[in-house]
């Protein structure tokens, strides 16, 4: 009897944003699976149980010129622009991720939250 592979494990998560509904209409929370030219970025939109969201291609968020205004609603709904300049290195392939850390530390106090 042959061996079952193990599926791979689901990508791991950066949350870099995550709103109550303030003063926006919803919540936002924007999650990063920082791998390069290949991160993508979780968008998460509306109260838990009715939330709209999906997975993008870093590709799509950000170029070489900055953010694509596509978002730029959820990056003004989360506070993220202070993350563009990082993202946009990580979209050319530079490791940016313990950069993206330390600037939310920097910025919470604490570690963003991994999530899968």
């Amino acid at each position: 009897m042959a061996k079952r592979k193990r599926p791979a494990p689901p990508p791991r998560f950066l949350v870099l944003a995550r709103t109550g509904s303030g003063s926006w209409p919803h919540p936002v929370e924007v999650g990063l699976h920082a791998a390069g030219a290949h991160s993508v970025v979780s968008f998460s939109v509306g109260p838990h149980a009715v939330n709209a969201g999906g997975r993008v291609p870093l590709a799509n968020v950000v170029d070489a010129d900055g953010l694509n205004p596509l978002f730029a609603v959820e990056f003004d709904a989360a506070d993220l622009h202070w993350a563009v300049p990082l993202l946009v290195r990580l979209r050319s392939g530079e490791d940016v991720e313990d950069e993206i850390v330390a600037a939310y530390r920097e910025r919470t106090g604490g570690p963003p939250e991994r999530m899968s």
